[in-house]
């Protein structure tokens, strides 16, 4: 799912830019501090109101969101064109794929298969679903508050959508507890624009190959999508700004704590190919190693450099993605500290 997020992203937001000019760029030009800027005849917002955990927010296009929507009408072609045919790709190859073998509609309660870690894969997936279309909503001329309930409205469907596909798979069905975790995903998002101090809650996704860690990809799995085993999904804390204001100059605000959680090395027994020193029985019908992970994170918007709109709404995109850093890992049965989560170093008989 998080892969055809990603593409979601990359590819329906890029080509956005041809539909706006150097002239409509507000952010290129030397803009002085007042509560409202005109643009081309239409009020914005200031940067001072277009906020994301006290950092300023960028667009791709440059522009920042209009006080009263007023829909675009080539911006907003463009992204109905490009996200049909992203629509059209992803579900011929799912269909090909994961939902290959049809049959009538089930309910399926599925949430031992993954050792729960599919339903935090589905909060992430439907919260970042609906950044990504509140994003192209603002480009297309919707206002802030607009483009966020819709935005979540349009992610949570989309990821019904994939729910109901389920539903028809014979492999899969319709889980409830997936969606429940879909409409806490999308929900979540919204809550952020009305209480902004959620904003200091960032959910963050880590796909590492589980062989580059050691570890065995998820049996069985078909694609990224349903590899678990290869999946960590945290909470970032942005530290700074909870302090008070007299300890803030003790926490660097590029510097953050996450927890999170994965499922390594799941497998089902009935396919004969779970591997006893690598995975433990968790159920009869699932082993698998859960994980809880508390890490150092880095705050990319922070961290990074500003350089020009498009670099700075870069990194606010990829503030989502969780990169390696320092953690501890708690399992079942160990304890294990990593200097880079979650590769394992090795120097004589010391391991980071």
């Amino acid at each position: 799912m998080t892969k055809a997020i990603i593409t979601l992203l990359i590819v329906i937001l890029l080509p956005i830019q041809v539909a706006f000019t150097k002239e409509d760029n507000p952010i290129n030009q030397d803009i002085k501090e007042k509560d409202t800027l005109t643009t081309n005849k239409e009020q914005s917002l200031s940067q001072n109101n277009f906020y994301y955990a006290n950092n300023p927010r960028s667009l791709l296009s440059g522009n920042l969101p209009n006080i009263q929507t007023k829909i675009k009408p080539i911006p907003t072609a463009i992204i109905g064109a490009t996200y049909i045919s992203i629509f059209f790709l992803q579900h011929y190859g799912q269909m090909n794929t994961i939902w290959k073998e049809q049959g009538e509609f089930n309910i399926r309660e599925d949430g031992r298969y993954a050792l729960y870690a599919d339903k935090a894969g589905h909060f992430f997936g439907a919260y970042l679903t609906s950044y990504v279309f509140s994003e192209t909503l603002m480009l297309a001329g919707f206002n802030w508050e607009h483009a966020s309930i819709t935005g979540s409205i349009m992610g949570l469907a989309y990821e019904s959508y994939v729910e109901i596909l389920d539903g028809f798979g014979v492999n899969w069905g319709f889980s409830p507890s997936d969606f429940y975790a879909d409409v806490a995903g999308a929900g979540f998002f919204l809550a952020q624009y009305y209480v902004p101090y959620l904003q200091n809650f960032t959910p963050k996704f880590l796909y590492v190959p589980a062989p580059w860690h050691g570890d065995r990809h998820r049996v069985p799995s078909e694609m990224f999508i349903d590899d678990y085993s290869s999946h960590t999904i945290f909470i970032s804390f942005n530290i700074h700004n909870m302090l008070p204001k007299d300890f803030k100059d003790y926490w660097p605000s590029w510097l953050e704590l996450c927890f999170g959680y994965a499922a390594r090395n799941l497998c089902a027994p009935h396919t004969g190919l779970c591997d006893p020193t690598k995975s433990e029985q968790v159920y009869d019908d699932v082993w698998g190693n859960p994980k809880f992970v508390v890490a150092l994170d880095y705050n990319l918007y922070q961290l990074l450099p500003d350089d020009g709109y498009f670099w700075n709404w870069l990194k606010q995109s990829l503030n989502y993605f969780k990169l390696p850093s320092p953690a501890i890992e708690f399992g079942r049965n160990s304890t294990k500290f990593y200097l880079l989560y979650p590769f394992s170093i090795h120097i004589d008989d010391f391991r980071f």
